[in-house]
């Protein structure tokens, strides 16, 4: 009886190990099949890093912005001008970089995609993008650029304060439609990276 009950044992103890394997068999192979290639991969979280970065930026002119509204002569101009330096900084290397991911993404798809019946539909497609997000980043650069610059002449007195006012309310302005725009066209980029860069 103690023999049979160890080969009985034995044998419960195979199929159960057998069943483990399985499901670790079964979960690697659905971890293959859902997991991105590294470049779909990472140019995703490029894309949510982007934008993430002009929502700070959107942010940093309100907040520079504020204490614009704020400054009275001492350090209260130095927090304003700290803050809008740093929110240029950021702005401008979220608008350049975002036309570099496109310029970037838009030539692996075509890569990809040469050959395929549909080819010239998806050539079309990556150059819409760029047709839309480079001028609305563009003009959000250089709108912050300007504002920033005579800002300084207003410090001096040599500009009206409501010049600079509204320079900073444009630059919000063009940073929330870039924003609109870019994330539009990184949603269709997206679908694009999903059909073609797969493999």
């Amino acid at each position: 009886m103690c023999a049979g009950g160890v080969t009985r044992g034995g044998s419960f103890a195979a199929l159960r190990m057998t069943s483990f394997a399985q499901d670790d068999i079964t979960r690697e192979s659905r971890g293959i099949q859902n997991r991105q290639p590294p470049f779909c991969h990472n140019a995703r979280r490029m894309a949510q890093a982007l934008l993430i970065t002009t929502l700070l930026t959107i942010a940093g002119l309100i907040a520079s912005s504020v204490f614009g509204f704020r400054a009275q002569p001492g350090a209260d101009v130095g927090n304003h001008i700290l803050y809008a330096l740093l929110t240029v900084i950021l702005g401008l290397f979220s608008q350049s970089m975002t036309m570099f991911f496109f310029i970037g993404t838009g030539k692996e798809i075509k890569d990809k995609a040469r050959g395929e019946q549909d080819e010239a539909g998806v050539v079309a497609q990556t150059r819409s993008f760029k047709s839309r997000v480079f001028p609305a980043a563009l003009y959000a650069m250089l709108t912050i650029m300007v504002t920033f610059i005579l800002g300084g002449g207003v410090h001096r007195g040599s500009l009206p304060v409501w010049s600079h006012q509204l320079l900073s309310l444009a630059s919000i302005v063009m940073f929330a439609r870039a924003y609109w725009i870019e994330i539009r066209a990184m949603d269709e980029n997206a679908r694009l990276m999903e059909r073609f860069l797969r493999e």
